[in-house]
This record gives C-alpha cells, structure tokens and sequence, in this order.
C-alpha cells in the first residue's frame, strides 16, 4: 500500500492538475503527501541588470504561493512541503530517497518538435532515473 506521494510541481497549469490528482488519490488511500518545487539555478542577465539571485528568489516566492494555495484548499490532508534550487531531475530524486516516496506524481509537459529534439525531458530522465513508480497526469486529465 502507497502511503508517501511525493509531488513535483513548477507552477504550469499541468503540474497544479497534477497536485489536485495527487490529493484526491491521498484522501482515497490515506497517504501523505510532500509538495516539492525546484527552483532551477539562474544565469540572469546581468548586462540588462538582471542578478541571478533575483530571478531565484522570485521563483521560490511564486512557489510558495502556490504551495501555500494548494495547502489552504485541502485542510484536511496532511502536506508538507520542500521548496529547493538546482537542476530539477537531481533534486527530485534526491527528494524521493530522503523522503522514502513510495510514488512521484508529476504533470505532463508538451513540447513542440524543436524543443523535443534539443531538450532532455525531465519525464524521461525520471522514468531511467527513478527507483519507485512514477505518475505523469496529462494536461487535459479532469481527476475530479
């Protein structure tokens, strides 16, 4: 019986499906559940004036928003949450051994063709990566 879920989120439309899908499965088996966001290191662009600790600490700001959104809707469950910057693939594995995740959860991501061709796909890195199963939620998924 799965009794940790551990969600992935980057705060796109597909990862909050995700996250809703993953709440209502905790409620229907009675796991816990820790909501991770990474917020990935930056370059910025420091010739426009743009630091790289900016862009960071505006990504962590929007994602503890919405972790703080999605704990206010859903009283009831237990969720603790991990906030991290890196490279996301690193650190949600890493999240998933420390945390003793029974299952990740993730949204689903299209890309178009050029992106496919000259991107790693975090979904696929995972799935070769991963040493518990995975659930990609695709975008268009209505769990309710």
């Amino acid at each position: 019986m799965i009794s940790k879920i551990l969600v992935a989120i980057d705060g796109s439309e597909s990862a909050l499906n995700a996250a809703n899908c993953a709440l209502k499965l905790a409620k229907q088996i009675n796991a816990s559940i820790e909501i991770v966001y990474v917020v990935r290191y930056s370059i910025g662009n420091i010739a426009a004036g743009i630091m790289p600790f900016e862009i960071e600490e505006n990504e962590k700001e929007k994602a503890i928003k919405l972790i703080n959104k999605i704990k206010s809707n859903n009283p009831e469950i237990k969720i603790t949450d991990f906030e991290t910057i890196g490279l996301p693939i690193l650190k949600i594995i890493k999240m998933t051994e420390d945390w003793d995740a029974e299952l990740l959860i993730i949204g689903h991501h299209t890309h178009n063709f050029i992106e496919k061709l000259f991107l790693s796909s975090v979904e696929n890195s995972l799935l070769n990566n991963l040493k518990i199963p995975m659930m990609i939620i695709p975008k268009r998924y209505n769990c309710n």
